[in-house]
């Protein structure tokens, strides 16, 4: 029997599968929260690992997929649990300068164990079925191999253990505020009302400066993540029919690393594409006849609140005149073995903060408390809202899903459909405030609101998913028949055809500059009257930027006017001859094999140092300013002057040379990423340099206690260090699409590969095609997957 024909022919029957390769005993995951019964899924692993679940019923292929992702990524899931749980405190001690205390605390203030608790019971039935089959599967995997044997950095840890519907219900909440309550997490835990000196010691907690200072370290963090996303439509395809880039900027290390897989559910469920760990289903993907990617959203997800204070009573505060008192929650949580205990304020908006490490005006004084609302706090849809997208026929349906869900916590959605449709909406939960309110969240520093006047409350409307949130019906989104794009700036310009205008500001920015990277994402769009899979990949992989194309030329020229004349930096006379030279010799790409890229990206970046503003506004870099009719192409042109593009080039050799690197060095021998201590080339570059393809260091990835790649020292002002670009973040999950009469045909890649285990044949083996920029088959068809040379199977059960 073929053997693709064989698999579906056993599921149909599913009730009669037995445990053909592996099982574990039906009662070994149960636990309180785990349904009675058996799951039983198919998982088909075809070349680079990838997993192909097939199953009966969509609670047993969460079963699957959890039980293949354990494999792949066990620690990634357990580490979060232990996160979300408020337990790091317990099994690691207090942390450098107290953060596992903060983090803690304000996990326990959030109350999202409290808010999962509740949650499960109002789950949909399907839901709960996901939710079990998910959470036994993941169990099943650690029953059946023992937690000295997980693959990955926590084997043998005494911190792992079975996880619960709770536990993953409640990390789903986390990554739903992962623009907000998460990235406050330091100011939550740092707040106590103002008292004696002496009372104020014993009262505050012991956090240090490491965790204070930056009171939105989190908010940094999350803005760091970006994506392009571009959903082509008919006018826009060689085939008539819808074609889609998915290309999240995502970490290469942590929890935030998207794993791929396919869940088959025949009849029911057929979606293949990227996930994050304790998210059932896919998050970015595509099924029979559409395909969806997200990017990070620009708009607001919270607003900061101020209140007046009662005199002589610092926990009471006015609203309207009328005295209010704050409510508290006394939270412990075991240190070692000990119990700590502290107090936690709340305003009616949420939790009282303690901002005063950004300013002293801005923490809780005698006179004045901040507190915030989070948007995203009520957020229970993560587990319906994608399952629903990959039912969905059409975008119209697709549409609707999402308008019906409105769970989508902070990312704009890019989508196509084999019909040739092409749509761009931001459904981002965001505050819904009036004109009034708009005007003073625009004057203050923060975005903060007056919390003393109730006239400042959200407005509450019809339709939106929680009471003073926007409505679904009032955000910005876009149906057209050639293409929307989205590269994380606001919504305003999905098209260079097309603006989006007249939304709340708290969506976003209208009428501003794009940035670099935008800009060449319209580029690379335009460029091409109609694309086909082939040069879809090949304009997304293009090493190509948008400064390189407007300035390297120009550099050159006026290098070679300035001969051997130096030029100063910080009194340092610099000879830029032989920067000439190796620019000159430039292939003005980014590619691995590509000389003269690291001296142009830090020509760039001293320029940007000295200039911050420079690659949106007229002057350092570009000579024709900004023009809101034309965003995509404007700022753009060489400038009148060359002198900061010639300082930027001396100190961009000054850097090169601290470090020991000849101007003319190969990006291959400088820009990598580490493997089991093999060193693998990276190719792309910076947001700054305004290239598609994203290749970076980021110094916090993740809130994981995985260790993290060392990137050396830097350079002063430099992302360069003494050990090159280290890159642990940039191009993830690469998905190009095209519908065909056929079906969806796609090429992709998980850039740092599926499993996280130095031991598994699939830590490295995607990683070493990327660094040759090259894409693999998605094999997404029966057919295709029965055809893989390489393909291995097994059924799981429990």
């Amino acid at each position: 029997m073929h053997r693709a024909r064989r698999i579906v022919t056993l599921l149909s029957a599913a009730a009669l599968l037995t445990p053909a390769v592996v099982g574990v005993p039906a009662g070994a995951a149960q636990g309180e929260t785990v349904a009675s019964g058996v799951y039983t899924a198919v998982i088909r692993r075809t070349s680079y690992g990838v997993p192909h679940v097939l199953a009966a019923s969509v609670g047993s292929a969460a079963f699957g997929q959890a039980w293949a992702y354990a494999e792949d990524r066990f620690c990634d899931l357990a580490d979060q649990i232990v996160k979300v749980r408020s337990e790091r405190s317990r099994w690691f001690g207090p942390g450098p300068d107290g953060v596992n205390l903060a983090t803690d605390f304000a996990y326990q203030s959030l109350g999202l164990v409290d808010r999962a608790r509740d949650q499960l019971t109002r789950l949909q039935p399907e839901e709960r079925d996901v939710l079990n089959g998910y959470v036994r599967g993941y169990n099943a995997f650690l029953a059946a191999t023992g937690a000295a044997r997980v693959p990955g950095w926590c084997a043998g840890q005494p911190w792992i253990g079975p996880i619960t519907a709770v536990d993953v219900l409640a990390y789903q909440r986390n990554i739903a505020i992962l623009a907000s309550g998460d990235a406050l997490l330091g100011p939550i835990a740092t707040a106590s009302p103002p008292a004696s000196a002496q009372a104020a010691a014993q009262a505050k907690l012991p956090v240090g400066a490491a965790v204070t200072t930056d009171g939105l370290q989190g908010l940094q963090e999350q803005r760091a993540l970006s994506s392009n996303g571009w959903a082509l439509g008919a006018d826009k395809s060689q085939t008539g029919r819808g074609m889609l880039v998915g290309n999240p900027h995502f970490p290469w290390e942590g929890e935030l690393r998207f794993w791929e897989s396919q869940l088959t559910v025949p009849g029911n469920l057929n979606v293949y594409g990227a996930s994050l760990g304790g998210l059932p289903g896919v998050q970015i993907g595509f099924s029979d006849k559409v395909a969806w990617t997200h990017t990070i959203a620009e708009g607001s997800r919270f607003t900061f609140y101020s209140v007046d204070l009662v005199p002589g009573s610092p926990t009471t505060y006015l609203v309207d005149g009328h005295p209010e008192a704050m409510t508290s929650k006394q939270v412990t949580i075991r240190v070692n073995n000990q119990n700590v205990t502290q107090t936690m304020w709340f305003t009616r908006y949420g939790p009282v903060l303690d901002l005063s490490a950004i300013d002293p005006a801005f923490g809780w004084t005698t006179t004045t408390a901040y507190t915030y609302r989070d948007a995203n706090i009520d957020n229970d849809r993560l587990l319906r809202v994608w399952l629903n997208m990959a039912r969905a026929t059409d975008v119209n349906g697709l549409r609707a899903s999402i308008g019906r869900d409105q769970g989508i916590p902070w990312v704009n959605t890019i989508a196509t459909d084999s019909a040739g449709n092409a749509w761009y909406a931001d459904s981002s939960p965001t505050p819904n405030l009036s004109d009034a309110s708009i005007a003073e969240w625009a004057a203050h520093p923060l975005g903060a609101l007056n919390g003393s006047d109730s006239a400042n409350a959200w407005v509450v409307q019809a339709g939106a998913r929680s009471p003073g949130l926007i409505p679904f019906a009032r955000q910005p989104q876009l149906l057209r028949r050639d293409y929307v794009f989205n590269a994380n700036d606001s919504h305003w310009v999905p098209n260079q055809n097309q603006f989006l205008t007249g939304f709340s500001p708290l969506q976003g920015g209208e009428f501003t500059p794009l940035s670099a990277r935008s800009r060449q994402n319209l580029r690379l769009i335009n460029g091409t009257n109609r694309f086909d899979l082939t040069g879809l990949g090949t304009a997304i992989l293009s090493g190509d930027s948008l400064t390189a194309a407007e300035l390297a030329g120009y550099v050159v020229t006026a290098c070679r006017a300035q001969g051997t004349r130096p030029v100063s930096v910080g009194g340092t006379p610099v000879d830029i001859s032989a920067g000439c030279s190796a620019l000159a010799g430039w292939d003005r790409l980014f590619d691995p094999q590509s000389r003269g890229a690291v001296l142009w990206r830090e020509t760039i970046g001293a320029v940007l140092a000295e200039h911050p503003d420079a690659l949106t506004v007229a002057g350092p870099l570009f000579g024709v300013p900004f023009n809101p009719a034309d965003p995509g192409r404007t700022p753009r042109g060489a400038p009148a002057d060359p002198a900061p593009l010639l300082t930027g080039l001396a100190s961009a050799i000054l850097r090169l040379r601290a470090v020991g690197l000849p101007l003319n060095v190969q990006l291959q021998s400088v820009q990598y990423t580490v493997k089991a201590g093999q060193r693998i080339p990276v190719p792309g570059s910076t947001e700054n340099v305004g290239i598609a393809n994203m290749a970076q260091y980021e110094p916090f990835p993740g809130s994981s206690r995985e260790p993290f790649m060392n990137p050396g020292t830097f350079v002063d002002g430099s992302d360069l260090t003494d050990r090159g670009y280290v890159v642990n973040y940039g191009t993830s999950f690469l998905l190009t699409l095209a519908y065909t009469s056929s079906g969806p045909s796609a090429r992709c890649i998980l850039t740092f590969s599926e499993s996280a285990d130095p031991a598994s044949p699939y830590f490295a083996d995607q990683t070493q095609l990327w660094s040759r920029k090259q894409l693999r088959d998605c094999r997404y068809s029966e057919s295709s997957i029965a055809a893989d040379p390489k393909l291995s199977i097994k059924t799981v059960w429990g």
